[in-house]
């Protein structure tokens, strides 16, 4: 019996585990500011801290806007699939040339009729 494969998505997972990184930081970094303030320090200011990292906001902006592709062969795979089909075409005509060649002379020697013994 197979085993589950476990088919999701190997960029969300990063995502999610992302996600929860950024949530234990915002946690931590809340607590820590809660214990300076306890201990009569300012807090420090980060206006940085305030926006999301940008993976997220890039996230956000095309998770809308996001179409899923067909698969789509590389270019690569398809000139190598063009060279294979070229070298099979012209092997085929020149096999089916030779064939010809190989007709004609049979036929010229066997059914064509001789001039050595007509005399």
């Amino acid at each position: 019996m197979p085993w589950n494969r476990n088919d999701s998505d190997p960029i969300e997972i990063k995502r999610r585990q992302l996600a929860e990184q950024e949530r234990l930081l915002a946690e931590r970094m809340s607590r820590l500011t809660e214990e300076l303030q306890q201990s009569g320090q300012p807090a420090p200011i980060d206006p940085k801290s305030a926006e999301p990292p940008l993976w997220r906001m890039e996230d956000d902006a095309t998770a809308i806007h996001r179409i899923p592709e067909p698969a789509s062969a590389r270019k690569g795979v398809l000139a190598r699939q063009r060279q294979r089909d070229m070298i099979l075409f012209f092997g085929c005509i020149g096999l089916l040339l030779i064939a010809v060649i190989i007709f004609c002379w049979l036929f010229y020697t066997h059914y064509a009729p001789s001039t050595a013994g007509s005399q």
